[in-house]
């Protein structure tokens, strides 16, 4: 089942993609520098522009990646019951999904106008922090889908080692099992990256709410609002499509009671009251309160996206 087409598509993107994490690297340091010091300020914006180019060059060789699994692996069958399949894998799993969300950020730090400049200063010095963060603790190309490749390597030697039919039968089950109801599946094309687009948008907001209550200043109010609302409207959509698919992909077992699940619900509880608390912003102690349920919110974006890695769960790779 494993070819060598795609065991040197696996190692070309790991080949091509470590000098561009590198870079990522150099530039996201580069952006912190140019953030912090006032007379290097002016070159924030090509610092940032340079960075998100090269991650979208990043995202590119990472999409190729996905493309070649799907033409060149087939997973057959060795019973002959179900017919072959091919895996069709998004690009915001394992650890591209930081990737993914740093590659959005960036996006979204480029695309405002007109912003105050500390505001926008703050929010260079996020995006060089996500790209540090990317190259240490979720580069997707120093191992490429590094637990994919595990499954397919234990079910390709349970086939090239076991004379047993039911053996192989089980070890084909479980991942023909994770194919249609995960990598294929069509809620993992939307679910995650509405809700990582989501998390973009939070951190613009949150800033927004650091200068809000600082500096009592209605324009910074009214950017945390603007960018709190569509991040508000992609949780919710996200977290409707996702609850028809763990119905599905976790039938029988109480997946309700995950941490992810329930943190993320707390999260768009304190959102919902923050978007709620600004009705009444004018009113005397209303504009702290909304501020700081802004901060409890994106606390609660950082908490949902840590509970992946700490908490065990079915979301989660801590076992």
């Amino acid at each position: 089942m494993i070819n060598n087409e795609y065991l040197l598509a696996r190692e070309f993107t790991s080949r091509i993609g470590q000098p561009i994490m590198l870079l990522i690297l150099v530039l996201s340091i580069s952006l912190a520098i140019c953030a912090t010091l006032p007379r290097l300020r002016k070159y924030s914006q090509a610092a940032a522009f340079s960075l998100v180019l090269l991650m979208a060059s990043g995202w590119l060789v990472l999409i190729a990646f996905h493309y070649k699994i799907s033409t060149s692996l087939v997973l057959v069958d060795p019973t002959g019951q179900l017919p072959s399949g091919r895996f069709m894998i998004p690009v915001w799993i394992e650890n591209e999904k930081f990737f993914f969300w740093t590659l959005v950020l960036g996006v979204l730090v480029l695309i405002g106008k007109r912003r105050p400049v500390a505001y926008q200063s703050v929010l260079t010095m996020i995006l060089a922090g996500f790209g540090i963060l990317t190259f240490f603790t979720s580069n997707p190309f120093s191992a490429p889908l590094a637990q994919f490749h595990a499954d397919l390597t234990n079910y390709a030697g349970v086939l090239a080692s076991s004379p047993a039919p039911m053996a192989k039968a089980q070890a084909f089950y479980a991942i023909w099992g994770k194919m249609v109801g995960y990598y294929n599946s069509a809620y993992m094309w939307i679910h995650p990256p509405m809700l990582f687009i989501a998390y973009s948008t939070f951190v613009l907001a949150f800033v927004g709410n650091i200068f809000m209550l600082k500096d009592r200043k209605q324009d910074y109010e009214r950017l945390a609002y603007a960018w709190a609302k569509p991040g508000f409207i992609l949780l919710t959509i996200g977290l409707l499509i996702g609850y028809p698919w763990a119905v599905a992909a976790w039938a029988g077992e109480p997946w309700w009671y995950d941490p992810k699940i329930n943190i993320t619900l707390m999260m768009w509880l304190l959102y919902s009251a923050y978007l709620h608390a600004r009705l009444y912003i004018h009113r005397r102690g209303m504009w702290v309160t909304t501020a700081i349920l802004g901060y409890l919110g994106f606390l609660g974006v950082v908490i949902t996206y840590l509970t992946t890695y700490v908490i065990p769960g079915i979301h989660s790779v801590a076992g």
